[in-house]
């Protein structure tokens, strides 16, 4: 009889037993201090983890509704964005846009590759806002933010990114001069999914005021109204909350660069096993993910993720879209630590040779791996070029 699965997906990921336990924490008045008590610990967490000083709001949903929350008060009908897309998530967040009037200029780059700056710069002059994804999880790649930030400040844009899987990434909000950020519970934050975070600096905040208001769940008055009182207009997903609370302290007890470093370590091991097995990434290796890695396997992504689901109890995601046979995704965010990345690297050299992909080599990814963990410099591992050139500490 099987265990647990080792869900090594691109979200949902692996829920610490600290912090299933904090989401059974019996029910409690959403409306009392207690509640207040346990917003006020959240989005100051939240406020760390993102480098942001902006007001932080909470709604009950998917990181899509925070997505939808933030277009819907930020954006007037008719008014004209600049919007990037070159994956599957960057398009859902173009038809957001759309779907609430907004006259979009898509900036289209092919999937894997990244943000097309230079045109942006030429287009910049036309638009009142840029909207982005940060961490793009169809690709496992990691977009330019700051680039497009920066430029955007200089035309005076308002600036909207979709952080829902990049949390594990530096990200630097108030750093960076990102107006609105959008991420969500069940990826790099740790937590069961249910909750959308939007973070928003004052001057979007200022904006959000003016724009007619075209949906009373998303409605921006009512949840600055309940901010200031540490609440949210609805009832919130209070085990959600707890959940994210303890979460949350996890990481700022590990401490905020030490959770991005063994992200990125865990990263660059993960891709070297799977370079050493002959597998190519799908997207920029410059733009690499910390936090989702997509890798080429032509027709038979499927089956990969079938194999290592059903005989060796790792839960991965083929591709999206039209890459959906293509592409193999691995999620390694959270609380994803070595045991993790040697236990799903030897379920895929194990599936590889089962399904006939690769008939020899068994082992070496996992080998490569280690030695990226053991702190090899990069031009000794036979895997590509992981970053990581010196010892890390596991100890979390």
């Amino acid at each position: 009889m099987r265990g647990q699965d080792l869900v090594m997906l691109p979200g949902p990921v692996n829920v610490t037993h600290d912090v299933l336990s904090a989401m059974s924490t019996p029910m409690f008045n959403h409306r009392g201090e207690k509640f207040s008590v346990v917003y006020r610990s959240v989005k100051q967490k939240v406020r760390k983890v993102l480098r942001s000083s902006g007001e932080v709001y909470f709604v009950t949903g998917s990181g899509t509704a925070g997505n939808e929350f933030a277009v819907s008060n930020l954006v007037a009908p008719k008014e004209k964005v600049a919007v990037f897309t070159n994956g599957f998530f960057s398009d859902r967040l173009r038809d957001t846009f759309r779907a609430y009037g907004a006259e979009v200029i898509e900036i289209a780059s092919q999937w894997g590759a990244g943000l097309d700056i230079e045109r942006f710069e030429a287009v910049a002059g036309e638009v009142s806002l840029a909207a982005a994804v940060f961490n793009e999880t169809s690709t496992g790649i990691v977009n330019q933010i700051r680039d497009m930030a920066k430029i955007a400040s200089q035309h005076g844009l308002l600036t909207i990114v979709d952080n829902v899987s990049g949390v594990g990434n530096r990200y630097d909000m108030d750093g960076w001069g990102v107006d609105a950020t959008v991420t969500a519970s069940q990826k790099g934050l740790g937590a069961p999914p249910g909750m959308a975070i939007v973070v928003l600096s004052d001057r979007a905040r200022e904006k959000a005021k003016k724009i007619p208001k075209r949906s009373y769940y998303f409605n921006f008055d009512l949840f600055e109204k309940y901010a200031q009182e540490d609440s949210t207009p609805a009832t919130p997903a209070i085990s959600v909350m707890c959940a994210l609370d303890a979460s949350l302290q996890n990481i700022m007890e590990e401490g905020v660069d030490n959770f991005e470093e063994r992200h990125r370590v865990s990263a660059s091991a993960l891709r070297a096993g799977a370079l050493r097995c002959g597998l190519e990434l799908f997207g920029d290796p410059e733009l690499a993910s910390n936090t989702v890695t997509a890798l080429k396997l032509p027709g038979k992504a499927r089956a990969v993720v079938k194999t290592m689901l059903e005989r060796y109890g790792v839960a991965v995601s083929a591709g999206l879209g039209k890459y959906r046979e293509d592409v193999l995704r691995i999620g390694h965010m959270g609380s994803v630590d070595v045991k993790d990345i040697v236990a799903t690297l030897s379920a895929l050299e194990l599936s590889l040779k089962e399904l006939g992909i690769r008939a020899d080599g068994l082992g070496e990814g996992v080998s490569s791996a280690l030695q990226v963990y053991s702190g090899a410099p990069p031009e000794k591992v036979k895997s590509g070029e992981p970053q990581f050139s010196h010892p890390f500490n596991m100890k979390r």
